[in-house]
């Protein structure tokens, strides 16, 4: 079995089917299909099952699956080490960052610049859901997004704890004369909410400090976005219970933030890396770093 076998398969699976893989990988779904049959009648086996409206992996399948997933990681993994000492270089580091916490990553990266000023860094933008996924497969080498529930599988280096904070469209802060809203007070405008992202309490938070007090939230968008959610605010159209990350809003003129001292509630971004697992020379670079 060669490499591009492998991958090929493991491009199938990710993806969930040989149409979405044949897109990805850039080649027609006939040959890809017919690499997949070849594939089964090698090994003697039936790697998934195919139906009229879905497909799933087979018990050998799953074994395969794993089987193709360790094989490529040892394989870049020893091409990017071949690379380093070949090119005297420190090689790559792939970073995944939530929207969340995007700003708090840009004086890391400044900082890593200058100590390690030829290393290529890849930047991922994702939710945190979609970062932890990319970790898990490694796509990427660290990740920097909120805590989420469970870290047990991951290394982990944790930044100050963030306050929650109120954010309005600034042409509204003469209705907030004291600069510090009540939840009496944000309840009467539209509401921008931090959709609920899984392994994280936020949104939950927020919802139960309304429903103590009695409050109905008028909650007119929802979004898991932070920077997508800024944005709304700042057209006017709602304002928004958000962490404050040390937040910059690329909309300055248009935003301000608010203290929120009724809501004793606060996230902590953490920079997470998968446990027990080879790296780069530059991610640990990256990662030694981190203070």
């Amino acid at each position: 079995m060669d490499i591009r076998q492998l991958h090929y398969f493991r491009e199938i699976v990710r993806q969930g089917s040989i149409s979405k893989a044949a897109e990805v990988l850039h080649i027609a779904q006939p040959p890809l299909s017919q690499l997949l049959k070849k594939l089964e009648k090698d090994l003697g086996t039936t790697l998934i099952h195919r139906y009229r409206q879905k497909w799933e992996l087979t018990e050998t399948g799953e074994i395969y699956y794993q089987y193709a997933e360790r094989t490529l990681r040892q394989t870049e993994d020893v091409r990017q080490r071949i690379a380093e000492i070949e090119h005297g270089i420190a090689g790559t580091v792939s970073i995944g960052v939530s929207s969340a916490c995007s700003n708090l990553l840009i004086d890391y990266v400044s900082l890593f610049r200058t100590q390690f000023p030829d290393v290529k860094i890849n930047i991922i933008t994702g939710d945190s859901e979609e970062l932890l996924i990319k970790l898990e497969q490694r796509e990427i080498h660290i990740a920097l997004l909120l805590r989420p529930g469970n870290t047990e599988r991951y290394d982990r280096k944790s930044i100050n704890r963030q306050p929650s904070v109120v954010i309005i469209p600034t042409d509204w802060l003469p209705k907030f004369p004291s600069q510090n809203p009540t939840f009496e007070q944000i309840a009467s405008f539209p509401i921008i909410m931090l959709g609920a992202m899984e392994g994280h309490f936020f949104h939950e938070h927020i919802l139960k400090a309304f429903d103590e007090r009695g409050l109905k939230p008028n909650i007119m968008i929802e979004c898991k976005n932070l920077t997508m959610v800024v944005a709304l605010v700042s057209r006017g159209l709602g304002l928004s219970i958000i962490p404050r990350m040390e937040y910059a809003s690329p909309f300055p003129e248009h935003t301000t933030l608010l203290e929120l001292e009724e809501l004793d509630y606060s996230m902590e971004p953490v920079f997470l890396r998968v446990k027990d697992e080879p790296f780069s020379k530059a991610a640990v670079q990256f990662w030694e770093m981190i203070e």
